[in-house]
């Protein structure tokens, strides 16, 4: 890491000393300057790098977001076709009181591509749906008849499973809208010039809301439903189911207040990860350097040369006044070791003062000890 240069290195020379030595100032100069663009080199670096981290992580952040908008939202609608079914190959007595020998009837699968996976589901799971039925009906006899004679007409919706179970089932009631004869003359004569050229068609278009809030069982996934209008007196242009979601929740938000919902959830996950960047890059570059620190155990201090002495002239005194019957020396310094407290309490009672001792025969013991610890070695 650069060293930041001190008071004192950036200090230059005083005035004196420039009219005396101009050379120095010049020096100084060069020094200065050089440690300056050091530094300024470092610093823009530093400044660099931290803009592409930034980038970075705004970037990732953005990706971020995105996949999670992309696996949370499920797809706001669902329009497929209905292509209803039925039989002609009745008698003639049902022939003449209906132009159809069975209800009209569809199968409308739920699934993305149910020949390679019938699990691949349009539905999400926990997500509330409206489903309607859109009927596009001419203003022909055989309608008004069914308008005039039965009126109303059931529509049914059966849902089913994978295993064919049904999982629910509703029906809704719908009619085509009543016009006097009067009023079709009327709204024939206005409209002819487009009734003649086709700009415009005598028909009416039905929006029949057979689910309002679905929500797919748990245990029971929906693959496809079965739409019947049970009435054989009708003729249908073309008819169409839709599948609405409602959303609600943190759902409402991003799907209605897109942009509002891309700024809080960028810039939360933007906030989290310029938080680890920001704590990473001060330990890297700005935290300080540890300081190793030695620390010295003072408790035992070192035994002078006068002490030594001293515990040798004790150890001297307590051989002279209780000698011990040890078999050998090893037995007498473990006996040392271990400790007679009471021994050696006596001995330096007994033993005299060291203030009291003459240093020439402090010489003649110390030779003495001497002399004892040659002859051990030598026996």
């Amino acid at each position: 890491m650069f060293a930041r240069a001190t008071h004192d290195e950036m200090a230059g020379p005083t005035a004196v000393e420039v009219i005396q030595h101009p050379s120095l100032f010049l020096r100084w100069m060069q020094s200065a300057s050089g440690k300056l663009l050091i530094k300024f080199k470092y610093t823009a670096l530093r400044g660099f790098i931290l803009l592409l981290l930034l980038l970075l992580v705004f970037w990732i952040s953005v990706f971020l977001y995105g996949s999670f908008y992309y696996a949370y939202m499920p797809t706001v609608s669902h329009v497929r076709p209905v292509y209803l079914q039925f039989s002609t190959d009745c008698d003639s007595v049902n022939s003449q009181q209906a132009r159809l020998c069975a209800f009209p009837s569809a199968n409308v699968s739920f699934t993305r591509d149910p020949r390679r996976d019938p699990r691949e589901k349009l539905l999400a799971m926990g997500q509330v749906y409206e489903i309607s039925l859109d009927l596009e009906m001419p203003e022909s006899p055989v309608n008004q008849n069914q308008a005039r004679s039965a009126g109303m007409f059931l529509i049914e919706l059966t849902f089913y499973t994978v295993n064919g179970e049904i999982s629910y089932k509703t029906a809704r009631p719908t009619m085509l809208r009543y016009k006097s004869p009067l009023l079709q003359v009327l709204h024939t004569l206005v409209y002819s010039p487009l009734l003649v050229f086709g700009a415009a068609e005598q028909k009416q278009v039905l929006s029949v809301v057979l689910a309002e809030e679905f929500q797919e069982p748990a245990h029971k996934a929906t693959v496809g439903v079965v739409v019947e209008i049970q009435t054989r007196n009708i003729e249908v242009y073309s008819a169409v189911l839709r599948v609405n979601a409602h959303f609600k929740g943190i759902r409402y938000l991003m799907f209605y207040w897109p942009v509002l919902s891309a700024v809080i959830g960028v810039g939360s996950v933007f906030s989290f990860l310029l938080v680890l960047v920001l704590l990473s890059w001060y330990r890297f570059f700005w935290a300080p350097e540890e300081e190793f620190v030695v620390t010295v155990n003072m408790e035992q201090t070192p035994i002078s040369m006068e002490e030594r002495r001293r515990n040798a002239r004790k150890a001297l005194n307590r051989e002279r006044l209780d000698p011990l019957p040890f078999e050998d020396e090893e037995d007498a310094e473990m006996k040392d070791i271990l400790g007679d407290t009471e021994d050696e309490d006596e001995a330096d009672e007994k033993a005299p003062h060291v203030d009291d001792i003459d240093p020439g025969d402090v010489q003649d013991q110390d030779m003495e000890v001497r002399h004892r610890a040659a002859h051990k070695e030598t026996t």
